[in-house]
């Protein structure tokens, strides 16, 4: 599907960069969304962020009888991209010059949390952006997550020159969206809002309607493909779960008379006796056929297969012996692989990212930030042994590796810089104290000294 400046349904294409031209084609770029597409996306965020989950489980269950049980929602989603996302389960180390940058780090709001949320939703729609914005209010960057971005590109160019994306819809539905572009050939850019229907404002306070960073400040992640199956298999296990509910209600049997009965209720119970006068009348509860443990187990198979699916294992249940660091790096090792893959997607982005902080902090404040950032992602550990834990700790300090500043950190990584200090000082007098006893120990001894210390 292409319109007339021949925009698809994934991306528009602008001719050239006129401002005419870009204003039509954002004027009528809204009406080529792909509603499947963008339903499918805010599925997947429904289950992201565990909201509005009844909704895919009731459409199966409409009838009266398989109404009798709650929808049975689980919270898969977020805990697949939990585990996926290895690369930010610590937060990386972003160093300027070898060292942190205090200024970049107390400026830059929420960063690490807002890292991992957007890591794992890119993973799961495949693509996602983000924006960095600036709070006068609390004068700190802070940033705004967008799963849903149209992209505008000017003919032949592989890299966007403007998004829009929606930032708003009232009660009756009318939607309200935002336009960034970057400046071409000493013309600014565009920033502005547009509603629906194509009607352009001005965001407030920038009547002139002109990109005031020359650049698009939002940054994007993209992965080869999406993690929709694992949507999907949380919308089937949801309905798989309701219906072992309602087989568990329904265990106890339904109430089947055979003949006529003088009562019109019957009052059940083992303190209530039940009398059938008609020749050849019966009573009885007829439960399912079907079995419980068969269809838990078949959930669990679909989890398993779609955790394969993604480099995963799901550990069931506590029973055995704990697995060692070494059983669960093997366990993990594709895993492992998959977040080495990684590294290159997130290198780039932290760059990217960075490199747009940079210019909005500046324009913002007039002060510049250092220009080349290195991103040091850390290492993924598993539980050892408390011998384990020592000889390793031993052998990092024998090398050089670690110092005892980093062995104190290791500990209790909260400590303040002045409770660092204090405890340097103190382990620096017990080394002293432990030196000087060792040498007066050395010492030769008198005869007179030895029969006084005797």
């Amino acid at each position: 599907m292409v319109n007339y400046f021949g925009k698809s349904v994934n991306k528009i294409i602008i001719p050239e960069y006129g401002k005419e031209l870009v204003l039509e084609s954002v004027r009528s770029a809204e009406q080529l969304y792909k509603n499947d597409k963008v339903a499918e996306r805010n599925t997947a965020l429904d289950f992201y962020y565990n909201r509005n989950l009844d909704i895919y489980i009731e459409d199966w269950f409409k009838g009266k009888n398989l109404s009798q049980v709650p929808p049975y929602k689980q919270r898969l989603v977020p805990r697949f991209a939990k585990a996926r996302l290895m690369l930010y389960k610590s937060p990386p180390k972003r160093l300027f010059d070898g060292m942190a940058n205090e200024e970049y780090e107390s400026v830059a709001f929420n960063l690490d949390p807002k890292t991992r949320e957007f890591a794992e939703l890119t993973w799961l729609l495949g693509d996602c952006a983000i924006r960095t914005k600036w709070s006068e209010r609390h004068q700190r960057i802070e940033y705004d997550i967008i799963p849903i971005v149209k992209k505008y590109y000017i003919q032949d160019e592989s890299t966007p020159f403007g998004i829009s994306y929606e930032v708003e819809r009232d009660a009756s539905g009318n939607r309200k969206f935002i336009f960034w572009s970057e400046a071409r050939d000493k013309e600014p850019g565009f920033h502005f809002s547009f509603d629906q229907a194509g009607k352009i404002y001005p965001v407030p306070g920038n009547e002139d309607m002109v990109n005031v960073y020359g650049i698009i400040p939002v940054s994007f992640a993209k992965y080869p493909s999406d993690a929709s199956d694992v949507v999907r298999s949380a919308v089937q296990i949801g309905i798989m779960a309701t219906e072992v509910a309602l087989a568990v209600r329904f265990a106890i049997g339904q109430p089947v008379l055979v003949g006529s009965y003088d009562d019109k209720n019957i009052m059940a119970g083992i303190d209530n006796l039940i009398t059938l006068t008609e020749p050849g009348s019966s009573f009885e509860y007829v439960s399912p056929k079907g079995s419980i443990k068969d269809m838990i187990q078949a959930i669990k198979d679909l989890l398993d297969l779609t955790a394969q699916n993604h480099s995963l294992k799901i550990r069931w249940g506590n029973a055995g012996a704990v697995p060692s660091g070494v059983a669960l790096t093997i366990m993990d090792s594709e895993n492992l692989e998959a977040r080495e893959s990684d590294i290159p997607i997130w290198r780039e982005w932290e760059h990217d990212r960075y490199r747009v902080d940079r210019i909005v902090y500046e324009t913002h404040t007039g002060k510049s930030l250092p220009e080349d950032i290195a991103v040091d992602f850390s290492e993924v550990t598993y539980p050892m042994s408390p011998e384990q834990e020592r000889a390793w700790l031993d052998w990092k300090l024998a090398k050089g590796i670690m110092t005892q500043r980093d062995l104190l950190l290791y500990f209790n990584p909260d400590l303040s810089d002045e409770e660092l200090e204090s405890k340097m000082t103190e382990v620096k007098e017990e080394k002293t104290a432990e030196i000087q006893d060792q040498r007066a120990a050395q010492q030769p001894v008198s005869q007179i000294e030895r029969i006084l210390n005797a």
